[in-house]
């Protein structure tokens, strides 16, 4: 009974940590989808080789030059884009 007891809380947990972050992937998505595709193809975003840091600076600058991304919504974005290159 311990056991399963432990196997079902691990799997609870499993299914939380994935539903937040299948949230934080698809609020991204809207978002980056919103503010890129006002000014690019929506492809050019989803088709960008870049790592992490190259998604950081590339992020700032269109913030910089108008991209309408709250301070909020940052790190979705760039959760959502990181995932994009997996």
């Amino acid at each position: 009974m311990k056991k399963f007891s432990s196997v079902l809380i691990i799997a609870v947990i499993i299914m939380v940590f994935s539903a937040v972050l299948t949230f934080a992937q698809s609020s991204g998505k809207a978002i980056v989808d919103d503010a890129c595709s006002k000014c690019h193809n929506i492809k050019k975003v989803s088709i960008a080789s870049k790592n992490a840091a190259e998604w950081e600076i590339t992020l700032d600058v269109m913030i910089k030059k108008g991209a309408k991304i709250k301070p909020e919504e940052r790190d979705p974005v760039l959760k959502y884009l990181n995932a994009l290159n997996k």
